[in-house]
């Protein structure tokens, strides 16, 4: 069976990582020596990827491309890079967690690749999933267990995953599993960054450290995630400013309008300077962490102190 050259994984993280590591075995077998390069769509130029992906290696027939977050790349430039011709032995892989079916994105990935969805399981399902993967980690739960652990998680699989490869480590090996192994697991609520987000832009200090302090993220990912957020948001004052229509915005910035009359309701606590000079700041941070002088949890915490305190809120 070929392997499609261009793939697009979508929908629960978790299950995005596991196709992507099948879809990597599987271009392995075919050449063990190919290289697996990983970029990501809301940070890469394009353009500079188009012709990289367009060029032949250098050092191996075989190369692997690995775009992650992909749902930041508009439908457009999505198709023109993925339907662009590439030279032997070169894949593709567009992973996008933050995506539907409906999404214009995908609708442009059928006509340029193969599109792979993996929605996150419900209900009965759910339950079923997550009791298989405590049981690939030697743990088998009984049913209530799983239930309590579906519910501390909110159905997060990849955190899940998480938990059952601590607690693996946790139980010595032989013993039974405690009856109550749910109290040994993290506490969790809402597991999206979505909140923080939102209390960032609602300029809630106390809130949005509270929303940090309960998530299972990666520092580096919620701070470049901050940041987007924040440049919406002067997207959507500046636009305000010069007293553009929501629904007008809303065909500006591709969203829908829903979340433009959200976005608003934040900006308007903003000034459009006050937002430009916390971007500023954003940009110092980032700069710190890849030089190495910040830490990317220590940058996101300034930057969220930055973008809720720096000034007065707006009336």
């Amino acid at each position: 069976m070929s392997i499609p050259t261009v793939m697009l994984v979508f929908g629960d993280a978790f299950r995005c990582e596991q196709a992507l590591v099948a879809r990597h075995e599987a271009i392995l077998a075919t050449d063990r020596n190919t290289e697996r390069h990983a970029v990501f769509g809301d940070e890469t130029d394009l353009p500079a990827l188009a012709t990289e992906l367009s060029s032949s290696a250098l050092f191996a027939d075989g190369r692997h491309f690995v775009v992650r977050r992909a749902e930041a790349i508009k439908p457009k430039a999505f198709a023109r890079l993925a339907g662009q011709p590439l030279p032997p032995g070169t894949y593709v892989t567009f992973v996008a967690t933050d995506l539907k079916g409906t999404s214009p994105l995908v609708k442009a990935a059928r006509k340029a690749a193969t599109v792979k969805a993996v929605p996150r399981p419900a209900g009965v399902r759910l339950e079923r999933t997550v009791a298989e993967l405590f049981s690939a980690a030697g743990l088998d739960l009984p049913p209530r267990t799983v239930k309590a652990l579906v519910e501390r998680s909110g159905g997060d699989l990849l955190a899940l995953a998480n938990e059952a490869h601590k607690l693996k480590a946790y139980l010595v090996q032989g013993e039974p599993v405690p009856d109550r192994l749910d109290e040994l697991a993290f506490s969790a609520g809402e597991t999206s960054m979505y909140p923080l987000l939102d209390r960032i832009g609602e300029k809630n200090t106390r809130a949005a450290l509270a929303c940090l302090a309960g998530l299972h993220d990666e520092p580096g990912r919620l701070l470049s995630a901050s940041v987007r957020h924040l440049s919406r948001l002067a997207m959507v004052r500046a636009l305000l400013d010069v007293k553009i229509e929501k629904t007008t915005i809303a065909s500006l910035l591709g969203s829908p309008p829903w979340l433009v009359s959200r976005l608003a309701g934040q900006a308007k606590r903003h000034t459009t300077n006050g937002l430009s000079t916390i971007l500023d700041r954003a940009i110092d941070l980032d700069a710190g962490v890849k030089r190495g002088l910040l830490r990317p949890q220590d940058a996101l915490v300034l930057l969220i102190l930055a973008a809720t305190t720096a000034y007065p809120a707006v009336p």
